[in-house]
């Protein structure tokens, strides 16, 4: 009995609250940066700091959305957006808790997809995936798993 689709959904981040103390802590570090980049004549560099701040700033009071992902026999939908199996190279299942579905595309501007499966068997999402991609070793971004540790 094959799977014809598989659906499941996730929050396009971790839901994690930040305290007073991570916005001083990053304060602090955005403004000795600043002042660094002031005293050594670049003030780009600290205009940069500051809008980047802020929008991170931003960025956290923003609530995680959540997002339906579905895979079919013709490709992958997040939401309302499809994208067909050819748009990919390869694909991958983490093993570790938090499970999560890593996507190779073929072009650059978005090179890996990572996708919680969050309740979804990824045995069941690995056998499905075989018939259309190839199974290649994929690991996460190193800057994604440092933005999450740093909870970004």
């Amino acid at each position: 009995m094959s799977v014809s689709k598989i659906t499941w959904q996730a929050y396009n981040r971790p839901q994690e609250p930040h305290g007073p103390d991570w916005y001083w802590a990053v304060s602090i570090i955005a403004l000795s940066i600043t002042v660094t980049a002031i005293l050594l004549n670049n003030t780009l560099f600290a205009v940069l700091v500051v809008i980047s701040t802020v929008s991170l700033f931003l960025r956290t009071l923003q609530e995680p959305r959540l997002i339906t992902y579905e895979l079919t026999n013709r490709g992958l939908w997040t939401n309302k957006t499809f994208e067909p199996f050819t748009t990919f190279e390869s694909f991958y299942v983490t093993e570790l808790e938090p499970t999560k579905l890593l996507i190779k595309a073929k072009g650059l501007t978005t090179p890996l997809s990572v996708i919680p499966l969050m309740e979804i068997d990824p045995d069941t999402v690995r056998e499905f995936l075989q018939d259309y991609l190839e199974e290649v070793l994929l690991e996460e971004p190193l800057s994604k798993r440092i933005m999450e540790y740093l909870r970004f």
